[in-house]
C-alpha cells in the first residue's frame, strides 16, 4: 500500500509538471481532513471544482470507514 501511494503521488506530480510545460496554466485543488475539520484549497481557473470533488471523495471515504468500523464492532459483540 505504501508503494502504491508513493507511486500515485509521483505520477500526480509528474502530470502537473508535464502540464506546466505546455501552455503554462495549471489548476490545482484538494482537501485535507484534520479530525472532523476539512482544509480545502484550490488555485487556477478550475481549482474550485477540483477542490469540491476531492472534498466529496474524502467525505465518502470517511463515511465508508465509519460504516466499516460499525459493522465489525457489531460483529464482535455477537
Amino acid at each position: 500500500m505504501l508503494a502504491a501511494g508513493l507511486l500515485m503521488v509521483a505520477v500526480g506530480f509528474g502530470m502537473v509538471f508535464a502540464a506546466t510545460l505546455g501552455d503554462g496554466s495549471t489548476s490545482v485543488g484538494g482537501a485535507v481532513f484534520i479530525g472532523p475539520f476539512p482544509i480545502v484549497f484550490g488555485s487556477g481557473s478550475d481549482g474550485w471544482p477540483l477542490a469540491l470533488g476531492s472534498l466529496l471523495v474524502g467525505a465518502v471515504m470517511v463515511g465508508l470507514i465509519l460504516i466499516w468500523g460499525y459493522h465489525f464492532a457489531a460483529k464482535g459483540e455477537e
